[in-house]
Formats: structure tokens, sequence, C-alpha cells
């Protein structure tokens, strides 16, 4: 589980970055995240090494802090769609 969230989160983190596409990470970080904690998690109870499963965590939340920053945006700003509208005074 814990190589299956790294690579999860390696394609999350670099589709998550992408302005347009990047709604569609949601769910494959959000699972990924999940794989990370239940083998982040087996693997401390075992004593074997949780370095990979930690990474796979790291980088599933990169992607979804990202869009959680561009949802607040959008939110404070109003209508993110309004750039045309602008006018400088």
């Amino acid at each position: 589980m814990d190589v299956a969230s790294l690579v999860i989160g390696i394609i999350s983190a670099i589709v998550g970055f992408i302005p347009c596409v990047n709604v569609l990470v949601f769910l494959p970080a959000l699972a990924g995240l999940i794989l990370g904690i239940i083998a982040y998690r087996k693997n401390r109870a075992a004593d074997l090494p949780s370095g990979v499963a930690l990474t796979g965590i790291i980088l599933n939340l990169l992607p979804l802090v990202v869009m959680l920053a561009f949802v607040i945006f959008a939110a404070v700003t109003g209508d993110a769609n309004s750039v045309s509208e602008m006018t400088i005074q």
C-alpha cells in the first residue's frame, strides 16, 4: 500500500499544479492519502520502515492543499472568471 500511495502521490503532485486539470486530482489524491495513512500505521505497528508511506502522504497532501487554496481564493474574490471585467483606476 505504501508504494501505491507513493505512485499516486507523484502523479497527483505533478498533475495537481496544472491549472485547469488540477480538479481531476481530488479523488486520486484523497485515495492515495488514505492508502498512505493506512500503510504508515501498519508499518509503525510492525516496526518496519515507514518512509515511503510518509512520502506518499506528503505528496498526496500537496495537491489537496493547492486545491483548497484555489477554492479559498475563488471564494474571497467572488468570481474567479471576472478578470475581463476588471478595470485599472
